[in-house]
């Protein structure tokens, strides 16, 4: 199975920095194949056997004892996956400027699943839906400026979060689609 690797909180704004190269290497040291790196922002993509919850869980407890971090997350989809976030994009959204779409990737579905989905008019223009394993943003006056960032996830779904833009989330689906 080919997944998309996305860590949380490395290569951030000059933090917890670690090189793509490297991470790819450590891939293939502790047993997974045609590891590759999609940006220098925590992406891989790499084929195994194992199923998502096994590729998560070696990968965050190699990241930690390799390069001596306290946590870090990953979230591994295939492409199966991924094609089923972006088709389920909210009715009415695929008119949107794409630059202004973002995917945040929940960790711990459960704790998605079990919050209503609907949307927050305090944001506006900014807005959210809450999908299956992830919350799609459009932030009109981009990112950067949103409230609606991993923090603001993280909390309202008490789960950790990482956050993709449009371009990112289709580039990894056509990675893992290889």
């Amino acid at each position: 199975m080919r997944y998309a690797c996305m860590l949380r909180g490395v290569n951030v704004s000059g933090q917890r920095k670690l090189t793509m190269k490297e991470l790819v290497a450590f891939c293939t040291q502790i047993g997974f194949s045609n590891a590759e790196s999609y940006l220098q922002s925590g992406n891989i993509i790499l084929d195994s056997d194992l199923s998502a919850h096994e590729v998560e869980s070696r990968l965050e407890q190699g990241i930690c004892s390799q390069f001596g971090y306290d946590d870090v997350d990953v979230l591994a989809l295939n492409a199966q996956e991924l094609g089923a976030v972006i088709s389920s994009l909210p009715a009415g959204w695929q008119d949107y400027d794409t630059s202004k779409l973002h995917f945040t990737f929940v960790k711990r579905a459960a704790a998605a699943r079990s919050k209503p989905a609907g949307k927050d008019n305090d944001f506006a223009p900014d807005e959210y839906m809450l999908g299956r394993d992830v919350a799609y943003v459009h932030c009109p006056n981009g990112y950067g400026r949103t409230k609606l960032n991993n923090s603001f996830f993280e909390r309202l779904l008490n789960a950790r979060a990482t956050t993709r833009n449009w371009n990112t989330t289709q580039k990894l689906y056509e990675l893992a689609s290889g």
